[in-house]
């Protein structure tokens, strides 16, 4: 029955913001789980479902990316590596997150149209 109500109950709609969430999340997860150096080394990928990936070794191409952003382009990037040598990793990781996936999801939105083509936030038009 569960499976049922999941096939043809009506699904949300996803937002750039909540895209923008789960990137936080991601980006939160990958720096406690393979460090600064790693992180910045890889890559955060969007695929075709709008979900994000990160990927430490660089991707092959593939149809089922819709964008790719080299996390050391980053500028938020590079300042949160250069804030945890000055102030430490949990001071960095307070600060520069929310910056540094603002800047994600614009480089983002500049290679995925599907993802400039969701609602910025739910109940907005635009």
């Amino acid at each position: 029955m569960a499976l049922l109500l999941r096939l043809f109950s009506p699904r949300r709609r996803k937002t750039q913001m909540d895209v923008a969430g789960r990137a936080a999340e991601v980006v939160v997860q990958v720096l406690y789980d393979v460090g600064v150096d790693r992180f910045l080394a890889g890559s955060m990928l969007l695929d075709r479902r709008l979900r994000i990936c990160f990927y430490a070794a660089p991707p092959i191409e593939s149809p089922i990316f819709l964008a790719k952003v080299p996390v050391r382009e980053l500028t938020q990037a590079r300042a949160f590596a250069a804030r945890v040598e000055a102030a430490g990793f949990d001071a960095a990781l307070e600060r520069h997150v929310a910056a540094l996936v603002e800047e994600l999801m614009d480089a983002l939105c500049k290679h995925a149209p599907g993802l400039r083509a969701l609602p910025r936030e739910r109940g907005s038009e635009d």
